[in-house]
């Protein structure tokens, strides 16, 4: 989202029609009492299950590009590009079937139906496409018989490749057991600041999309991905809306400074992972639902302005007779190392995912934590 866009593209939630709810001194309320944005008279149960001394918070735009800033200072070169290729070399211990399971050409693994066998083979270079170049003067003033694609497309040597694609691992590595799942999550800008809480809800509501367990609510709001499809909607509608039976969304809301509100709902395989982050496309009965999920608990939400609807995919793990992931470690090919598959934990596994993979590069083995059970090796 543009942070620059002009106030008026930011369209707020409705307001309630009804008079205000009760307040908490009139209605009994087991929250906690700096919980004052959650409205009392919706809360059928509450548990408290840790505190601040074992929470913490992270936004995760912010967080990454501050540790590439970090990178950057001691040295690291940062590109941002699209990678097409891992491409690798032949150790001289492979065998002809071997080769005949890494056939395919141009130094690239390829997926090979009669077996997994990595044997023999060395990563050699990283063939990407830097976004930045086409549209610099070196670009420009390429051939014309190349297309811009190709003319900005480089390889780099490499002894060593960290893989960690998300859910476009397995574009990269196929014998990765991953999955894309979809989720979508919206931001509300609101008037006061609110405590810091981060609450896992199940909220039961009627109707369709556009209404909530307090009177319903709606609105438009800024998207972040510009592909709207509502593909999914009337597939699930007897299974999730239920011409106003009664139905029950899971959404986490997570408050964060500056008055801004983060709430997410649960994922959905209705439309496969597209090759790229710009192609995700959002359901609008879904952030609809969060809206409405927002409206129904709490006036502070309600009457706040949606600031952005988005959708992303988690990298899931599937490999259900050898447990969950993340994968991190060795592959079985030498030189490539994988760190993916954290789902919805990516960010809070992020810091000790890297420095265990640090370890596993400069020390040979991991050495700050036992990660045994997440080695890509027990399931590739």
């Amino acid at each position: 989202m543009d942070p620059n866009k002009e106030e008026e593209d930011r369209i707020s939630l409705g307001k309630r029609d009804t008079a205000p709810r009760q307040s908490r001194e009139e209605f009994p309320t087991m929250l906690p009492s700096d919980l004052d944005w959650l409205a009392p008279d919706t809360v059928d149960a509450f548990e408290d299950i840790s505190d601040v001394d074992s929470t913490a918070q992270v936004q995760p735009y912010l967080f990454t590009n501050y540790m590439a800033k970090l990178a950057e200072e001691r040295g690291v070169k940062v590109v941002m590009g699209t990678v097409e290729d891992i491409n690798y070399k032949e150790d001289g211990t492979s065998s002809a079937a071997d080769a005949e399971v890494y056939g395919g050409g141009g130094g690239a693994l390829r997926r090979h139906p009669s077996g997994r066998s990595f044997s023999g083979r060395v990563v050699s270079s990283v063939t990407y496409r830097n976004n930045n170049a086409a549209t610099s003067p070196a670009a420009a003033s390429s051939s014309s018989s190349s297309s811009s694609s190709s003319s900005s497309s480089c390889t780099i040597p490499a002894t060593t490749i960290i893989l960690a694609a998300g859910p476009w691992t397995p574009t990269l590595f196929p014998w990765a057991p991953i999955s894309a799942l979809r989720a979508h999550s919206i931001t509300i800008k609101v008037q006061r600041p609110l405590s810091s809480y981060c609450v896992f809800t199940e909220i039961s509501f009627r109707g369709g999309s556009g209404g909530g367990g307090g009177g319903g609510g709606g609105g438009n709001s800024v998207d972040d991905n510009n592909n709207d499809d509502d593909g999914d909607d009337n597939n699930n509608n007897n299974n999730r809306s239920g011409g106003g039976n009664p139905r029950t969304i899971t959404p986490e809301i997570l408050t964060r400074p500056n008055n801004e509100v983060y709430l997410c709902g649960s994922g959905d395989y209705t439309i496969p992972l597209p090759p790229t982050a710009s192609e995700i496309t959002i359901s609008t009965q879904r952030t609809a639902e969060l809206i409405a999920a927002a409206s129904g608990i709490s006036d502070d939400l309600r009457s706040g302005t949606v600031t952005s609807k988005r959708a992303c995919y988690l990298p899931t793990v599937v490999t259900p007779d050898r447990g969950r992931g993340p994968l991190v470690g060795e592959t079985g090919v030498v030189g490539l190392l994988l760190a993916a598959g954290h789902s919805c934990w990516g960010v809070q596994n992020a810091p000790a995912t890297g420095m265990v993979i640090s370890e596993i590069v400069f020390d040979g083995k991991p050495k700050s934590a036992d990660v045994s059970e997440l080695d890509p090796r027990r399931v590739l």
